[in-house]
């Protein structure tokens, strides 16, 4: 597993992630075994990145139980202003709220959960651009970071909100979503980086649309450009997913690519993909023709 500089923060991360959101679906109990097994196996196969965030349920709670003994062995980011919370009757409520007040307690529930006393990065999770022009929230990391509960500041978004965060100049990383399908933020990307910011890619699969057989409904266009992209013309034998990957891992703006997964056959095949190395230059040339071909007028 190779590594990588996240930007300004110098931390070293894997290029291959593991994003817990999946995770945090499996309660804790006998089937959540499964959870210990596949995230020990992530650290052994070298991913030493590991995204999270207080509105993945159990996420949190799963990494401290079961790599709280492996905490010197990865870099944990997570995030705040989104969060669930598990009622009594057992039913989950979503909050979002991104001031300052609310962002402290979540923080130290997070690192509660997790049975630490630091985090890497804390991100502020999906605001809104009034969020981040009006709001006191980056005062609340800040306030976070100043306490050492918090090494490092960022921001998961897109769009005119990633823009937003890219002028401010106050984030350490920025985490956004980009691949083979979604080629457009590219610029942003190297905006943030121009700015000393690490790139976090979320999504780094396109969430495996074209896998299987063609969708009816709104997800027929999305599946047919992607298989022309990702199709076998292109990519001969290589599986699209793993071509994805490889794809994304040869963006030299790229610091690492979070994949979720609850599968221990899943993983296995991302690691064994990216230590097959970035796809080769030819072809990834032939799916950027692919895809700009696709984005013309008519």
């Amino acid at each position: 597993m190779r590594s990588r500089t996240l930007g300004r923060t110098g931390l070293q991360v894997s290029e291959l992630g593991f994003g817990a959101w999946e995770i945090g679906w499996t309660p804790p109990g006998d089937a959540a075994a499964t959870i210990g097994r596949l995230l020990n196996r992530a650290l052994d196969g070298g991913i030493t990145f590991i995204d999270s965030s207080a509105a993945y349920r159990w996420s949190e709670e799963h990494i401290g139980r079961y790599l709280g003994n492996r905490r010197h062995e990865f870099v944990f980011a997570t995030k705040c202003g989104s969060w669930r919370v598990q009622q009594p009757d057992g039913e989950w409520v979503q909050t979002l709220d991104y001031s300052a007040a609310a962002i402290a307690p979540q923080i130290d529930r997070s690192l509660q959960r997790l049975g630490t006393d630091y985090i890497d990065i804390i991100q502020l999770h999906s605001p809104s651009l009034d969020d981040l022009l009006h709001g006191d929230g980056i005062d609340g990391l800040r306030r976070a970071q100043e306490q050492g509960k918090v090494r490092y500041v960022g921001l998961s978004a897109d769009g005119d909100v990633a823009w937003q965060a890219v002028r401010m100049g106050c984030f350490d990383t920025l985490q956004i979503t980009y691949n083979a399908l979604e080629q457009e933020p590219a610029a942003l990307i190297a905006a943030a980086r121009a700015q000393g910011m690490g790139i976090i890619i979320k999504t780094p699969v396109a969430s495996a649309v074209y896998v299987g057989p063609r969708p009816e409904g709104d997800g027929a266009v999305a599946w047919e450009r992607a298989q022309a992209v990702l199709g076998a013309r292109i990519l001969g034998g290589v599986p699209p997913v793993e071509a994805a990957l490889r794809w994304l891992l040869a963006q030299p703006l790229v610091d690492t690519a979070i994949v979720g997964t609850t599968s221990l056959e899943h993983l296995d095949a991302n690691l064994d993909a990216v230590e097959r190395g970035p796809m080769a230059a030819a072809v990834t040339a032939a799916m950027a023709r692919e895809y700009t071909r696709l984005q013309a007028p008519g």
